[in-house]
């Protein structure tokens, strides 16, 4: 089979991978490129969110993100969640 045979599916392939990269939301996106910056790996800073997001909700998720870093409106129990979300998804 010649690269040129080859050309549909590959680009099957490229679609379905960019299509699935779009899924995330856009507070996900910028959460994961945060964490990741401290040093954590993908999959953890992704397990993270996602237990976040159960806890909260999506759309509280969002206002989070929208908010400016110099005023920050956390929920009370934020930082207690954010932990046992960490502690969690690095013993898996």
């Amino acid at each position: 089979m010649s690269l040129f045979d080859r050309l549909p599916l590959l680009g099957i392939a490229l679609l379905a991978a960019a299509a699935s990269a779009g899924c995330e939301s856009k507070s996900k996106r910028e959460f994961n490129a945060g964490c990741q910056s401290g040093g954590t790996n993908r999959s953890t800073c992704a397990c993270v969110y996602d237990r976040l997001e159960t806890h909260y909700s999506a759309q509280v998720m969002q206002k989070l993100s929208e908010q400016n870093v110099s005023q920050l409106d956390l929920p009370a129990d934020f930082g207690e969640q954010m932990l046992r979300a960490a502690q969690y998804c690095q013993s898996r």
